[in-house]
């Protein structure tokens, strides 16, 4: 069996600068999350400019992650970013949530990540597949992530 290697694009660190408690739903507890930060690896560098997480808490207590980018290179090109995933939160975290609330403490996250621009400085974006390996501290709003091409 083949293994997997990945080309390191660029490290990714946000902030949660809001949400918006949608509550308890059919597939469980839905919370929008809104985010800026900023991002450098080789080559590629700059800030997220607006961007947003359709997160999920599911009943079996898997969070579900759906978050939409939009990235601004420091020469001012534009990329949309979108992955989703999944976030593993410990049963200690999940134990002390509120119904209806977005769990506070520090879990993993993995997902699968794509890109569009029309930049032709970083028009490879396009046409990779990527992925994420980060966690996430709900408790002070912080989220990270190592984003690899595949």
């Amino acid at each position: 069996m083949a293994a997997i290697e990945g080309e390191l694009l660029f490290k990714l660190e946000m902030q949660v600068t809001g949400a918006e408690p949608v509550g308890v739903g059919p597939h469980g507890t839905r919370v929008v999350a809104y985010v800026k930060g900023k991002f450098e690896g080789p080559g590629l560098k700059g800030e997220v400019v607006n961007g947003a997480d359709w997160f999920l808490l599911r009943p079996d207590g898997l969070a579900e992650i759906d978050v939409r980018l939009t990235l601004k290179t420091g020469e001012g090109d534009f990329i949309y970013m979108h992955y989703t995933g999944v976030g593993d939160i410990p049963k200690a975290v999940l134990d002390a949530t509120p119904p209806g609330e977005l769990p506070a403490g520090h879990f993993s996250l993995r997902t699968a990540v794509r890109f569009e621009t029309s930049s032709p400085k970083h028009a490879r974006l396009n046409r990779v597949q990527a992925v994420g390996v980060g966690s996430a501290d709900t408790a002070v709003g912080a989220v990270s992530y190592n984003i690899y091409a595949l």
